[in-house]
């Protein structure tokens, strides 16, 4: 826990710093110390309080700077796109899922991760405290936000959900993230089971890495996680 705890303490004081906190130390102490209050009192794990405290600041301190960067309508606006650190590749194929271009690579360094993101204009996504206090990212060069280490997948992209205000959209290749175009069921029989063949008729080609999609129960079911978690 002493890792994840220093985590959210950088956490703390560089988002106080950003809203023109005088004391930025001391509040990052008095959130820790709240965060422990609340783990005695509710007998909850203090990484799940930890979490509720980083969000609650989080919405405090940055959302206004989001929704500045929405604007009055964010159906004016488009789709926002995301870099996904190297732990992150399970919440890239989910927001992929969920219609939002979304990269991913394991091995890529830091270095390389901030200009590709700089240059494509995304929003960076990660659990790495120490990348947050870069000057790209605490100037707000970059567009970034940070997951606490601790969130299973669904909790991560419902804070990305929340803290961008996205909506569920039309998927995408969850593999690589292009974009799908649909496709006559004969120009790819050969593609397809057999058992599939008899009772779908809707397919779709990835325009990036050429691989079929249909949606059958697999798909069914993810649909039905993401709809829930869109709607909370």
């Amino acid at each position: 826990m002493g890792r994840i705890l220093k985590a959210y303490q950088s956490r703390f004081r560089s988002m106080l710093r950003q809203a023109g906190a005088r004391r930025p130390e001391q509040g990052a102490d008095w959130l820790v110390a709240k965060a422990h209050r609340l783990s005695a009192a509710k007998q909850l794990p203090l990484s799940a309080t930890l979490t509720q405290v980083y969000q609650t600041l989080q919405r405090q301190c940055l959302s206004r700077s989001v929704h500045n960067d929405l604007g009055e309508s964010a159906e004016l606006q488009p789709a926002r796109k995301f870099w996904c650190d190297s732990g992150l590749g399970g919440l890239a194929r989910w927001l992929r899922a969920a219609g939002y271009d979304s990269l991913w690579h394991p091995q890529m360094d830091d270095d390389h991760l901030l200009r590709e993101a700089r240059a494509s204009g995304r929003t960076v996504l990660t659990t790495d405290s120490m990348l947050m206090e870069r000057r790209l990212m605490r100037d707000r060069i970059i567009s970034a936000l940070w997951l606490p280490p601790t969130l299973f997948i669904p909790e991560q992209l419902a804070m990305v959900i929340s803290e961008f205000r996205l909506e569920l959209r039309e998927p995408r290749c969850m593999s690589c993230g292009g974009e799908l175009r649909r496709v006559d069921k004969e120009s790819v029989r050969e593609r397809i089971p057999p058992r599939t063949w008899r009772w779908l008729d809707e397919y779709y080609l990835c325009t990036q890495c050429d691989r079929l999609f249909w949606r059958g129960t697999h798909w069914e079911r993810i649909r039905r996680d993401l709809e829930k978690l869109f709607r909370t």
